[in-house]
């Protein structure tokens, strides 16, 4: 039997050479990440800062920007920079340059590539030359930021040397300038979409309070329908001992005509100019009538009130209304009202609080009528309900 030859278990290799860089490559792999940065980027910025830091170090440039037309000014602002030294970055924010000045104002005006091989080379750059000489750049190439139609901004690239600046750099540049200008109409579109989609939301928005509106306005309707319907079967059953129950009827039947005149526009304000004690006084002279039990006090300042400038009548319907429902909560037989001048406003203080009953929604319908306020109050004695009316100069003021 042969001599079993022992095998080898490690094969000794010669090392891996290193992979060749296909041409072209990083300048592929840089557009596919800025192509990637455009379609996802939340701000065009944030896309053209990425842009401007991957392709830079391929082509060569020193120093970048990118400039944008500042809405419908001649200025453009500087939207990203790369490379810029760190004592001009404080300031970078107010850089602006003019449409139609420059290589980049002339390469947005004219919507054509500027080159600039030699920045000292040309007078007509000299304003340049001392920027060259502190960046450290000698030449420019400046492309504009187009769709198809209108000029966004430019983008401008700053080189050391123009010597390596060769034509596959020249189309790399022309790529990055057309990919700005998609991500720039990508976030016009997106911003015109949100727009139009927050417009959608304020008109559903709307809808939805004029649907609540119209809801609150059918079952008011219905409620008051239901407690004339209600009155009017009381006075019948009870016309044969008095009339306030079928005063009252009266009362909620000119409720309903009210705010149905209210809610479809025909309601007519009447231009009179009153003492404000006046309407308070005739209301509490109406409600007093039917609640010979409380006894109801106006409460009103010796000196001279301010003219009211109003419907006096229906001035008087809120404040009846608001009494009404005053008279029925008081535990002490005795309900006080105010009135006062509080600025350039007349204020009428009666207790009570907001309540969704009929005659809260009478006195709300008819200040919203007269364009006065109607809002609660923490008072020394309980809660308070405040009328508020402008007096008549402050209405005379605010015509003129």
């Amino acid at each position: 039997m042969g001599r079993v030859k022992p095998r080898r278990r490690y094969l000794v290799r010669s090392p891996l050479a290193p992979p060749t860089e296909v041409p072209g490559q990083r300048e592929l792999l840089a557009v596919r990440e800025i192509v990637h940065a455009f379609l996802y980027a939340d701000r065009p910025e944030e896309a053209f800062q990425f842009a401007l830091d991957r392709v830079g170090p391929v082509v060569g440039a020193s120093v970048a920007s990118v400039y944008l037309i500042d809405g419908a000014s001649e200025l453009m602002r500087l939207a990203a920079a790369h490379n810029w030294p760190e004592q001009h970055r404080p300031w970078l924010a107010d850089v602006r340059v003019r449409v139609g000045f420059g290589p980049s104002g002339e390469a947005a005006s004219e919507r054509r590539v500027i080159e600039v091989p030699d920045v000292f080379a040309d007078p007509d750059l000299e304003d340049w030359q001392d920027v060259a000489r502190e960046l450290g750049f000698r030449a420019i190439v400046s492309l504009p930021i187009q769709s198809a139609t209108e000029v966004r901004g430019a983008v401008t690239f700053y080189f050391k040397d123009w010597d390596d600046f060769t034509p596959e750099r020249r189309g790399l540049l022309r790529l990055v300038a057309e990919l700005m200008a998609g991500a720039a109409d990508r976030a016009q579109l997106l911003d015109r979409v949100r727009r139009a989609e927050a417009a959608a939301t304020d008109a559903q928005g709307e809808l939805d309070r004029q649907f609540l509106i119209g809801r609150d306005a059918r079952r008011a309707r219905v409620e008051f329908e239901s407690a004339a319907a209600n009155a009017i079967r009381l006075a019948v059953e009870s016309a044969v001992t008095g009339a306030p129950a079928l005063e009252r009827a009266r009362a909620i039947v000119r409720d309903i005509v009210l705010i149905s005149s209210i809610s479809n526009g025909s309601a007519t304000i009447a231009d009179d100019t009153f003492d404000p004690r006046v309407p308070l006084r005739d209301a509490i002279r109406e409600v007093a009538a039917g609640a010979p039990d409380v006894q109801l006090i106006a409460e009103e300042p010796s000196h001279a009130l301010p003219a009211v400038r109003s419907d006096v009548e229906k001035v008087c319907v809120a404040l009846a209304r608001l009494l009404t429902r005053a008279v029925a909560e008081t535990t002490d037989g005795a309900v006080r009202a105010t009135v006062g001048a509080v600025g350039d406003r007349v204020e009428y203080r009666v207790p009570g609080a907001p309540a969704e009953d009929h005659h809260w929604r009478v006195a709300v319908a008819v200040c919203g009528l007269l364009g006065a306020t109607l809002e609660s109050d923490a008072g020394a004695a309980g809660p308070v309900l405040v009328l508020s009316i402008g007096a008549a100069a402050a209405v005379m003021a605010e015509s003129k």
